[in-house]
């Protein structure tokens, strides 16, 4: 797919024929994109960057509670990085067909890397405000190390089929001419369902019931509310709208849709989803903004009452 992904990736909404012209929604998307991506790039490089940089420096404080949260802020950060890298690579002309595969790849990889780093996180948060005492025993910085390299080997291993995905063709350019297998139920269901459905519940129970616990309990909590909500924010307005748009793709690859102007309706709408989707890997500096608040006014989850 295209995180975003390679999936997305054939972002030209159907086959192109004779019937029904791509052309028009194609070139505007050209436009867009290059109005998107070229300043999501500069400040997702440079925000990426500070906050790798920032939660680096908590990881030398003796409170294992800030190291371990570090150690997921990182990671989400690098991910960013990963997709902020990519961009320039929609946008570039002709490239080989291997080189597309690595490409697509990175942000296959950056986009979902993101997704289930997000969910762990609110999972550990939810668990940390719920059930401290038994947190206690089991959260370390090395547990979570175990947690982010588990996420990193599986994105990556569900990354390897994307080579099959890729289209040929003497005008291919990244990120385009997807294969119709890549649309096919076999790679969409799984995608939709584990790639996002089940992360989304995920995120928004335990968001829910940790703001509704801390809202219940005691002062000094709205800075780590904010911090949830944000979080949550973030993650829907990022991920909802382009994986409703994969889904009314895949419906329009596999022949459920015929009317030659929803396709193009749809095609522009999956394209401009993926477009405002990258602007995650800027969006998350408000995550990481309420995580450093949090830390340097020396509130902690799990050295208050539940």
């Amino acid at each position: 797919m295209e995180r975003r992904g390679s999936l997305g990736a054939n972002m030209k909404a159907g086959s192109q024929n004779e019937e029904c012209s791509f052309r028009e929604v194609d070139s505007l998307m050209k436009t867009v994109e290059l109005t998107i991506h070229i300043p999501t790039f500069v400040l997702g490089l440079g925000l990426n960057l500070l906050a790798i940089c920032s939660f680096v420096s908590f990881l030398r404080n003796r409170r294992e509670e800030y190291r371990v949260t570090s150690i997921y802020m990182i990671n989400l950060a690098v991910f960013d990085l990963l997709l902020v890298l990519s961009l320039p690579f929609k946008m570039a002309p002709a490239q080989p067909s291997s080189f597309c595969t690595m490409v697509e790849c990175l942000y296959f990889v950056s986009m979902y890397g993101s997704v289930f780093t997000i969910t762990f996180i609110s999972f550990d948060r939810y668990v940390s405000i719920g059930y401290p005492l038994w947190v206690r025993r089991v959260r370390s910085p090395r547990n979570v190390l175990l947690v982010c390299g588990s996420i990193w080997a599986l994105v990556w291993t569900c990354a390897i089929p994307i080579h099959k995905f890729h289209g040929e063709g003497p005008n291919s350019t990244c990120f385009h001419n997807m294969s119709d297998g890549a649309w096919g139920a076999q790679a969409i269901v799984p995608l939709e369902l584990f790639g996002f459905l089940l992360p989304m519940a995920t995120v928004c129970f335990c968001s829910f019931h940790s703001i509704q616990k801390l809202d219940r309990s005691a002062v000094r909590r709205a800075p780590i509310i904010r911090s949830i909500a944000a979080s949550l924010a973030v993650f829907v307005a990022s991920f909802l709208p382009v994986h409703l748009c994969i889904f009314l793709q895949f419906l329009v690859r596999n022949g459920f849709v015929q009317d030659c102007s929803i396709k193009q309706g749809i095609s522009f709408a999956l394209q401009l989803a993926l477009c405002l989707a990258n602007i995650n890997c800027c969006l998350d500096v408000f995550c990481y903004y309420f995580i450093s608040k949090e830390f340097r006014a020396g509130i902690t989850i799990l050295h208050q009452p539940s």
